[in-house]
């Protein structure tokens, strides 16, 4: 993700993120950014916050019984998290190094979670 967004407007990112989290019917979502990026951390975390408070974020929201939070995982920044597979890694909270293929990311996602037709 362009750090100048998350530092300028977090709140489009936000937004962006819980309208394609609605489409896709997802209810969690995660931002991936590089802890050498102190102040896309902290405007996101301040961010999100505005976000719960104000209802946009979080459980049944604008009491369409659709949910979605966001949370912010931190990277070493390793450029091998460029590749799709070992983002997943890092963001699960493992070392980030590319998984082996198959299985793809397309079928085997995020935390374990395959994708049902």
């Amino acid at each position: 993700m362009d750090r100048s967004i998350l530092e300028g407007d977090p709140h489009a990112v936000l937004e962006a993120m819980a309208i394609a989290g609605y489409s896709i019917g997802a209810n969690k979502g995660y931002i991936y950014v590089r802890a050498e990026y102190p102040i896309a951390v902290k405007r996101l975390e301040i961010a999100i916050k505005q976000a719960r408070d104000y209802g946009i974020l979080g459980k049944n929201i604008f009491g369409k019984n659709f949910d979605f939070d966001i949370e912010i995982r931190l990277g070493a920044g390793a450029f091998v998290c460029g590749e799709e597979t070992a983002l997943l890694e890092s963001i699960e909270g493992k070392r980030g190094q590319p998984r082996v293929k198959p299985p793809y990311p397309a079928t085997s996602r995020l935390m374990g979670k395959t994708y049902v037709n």
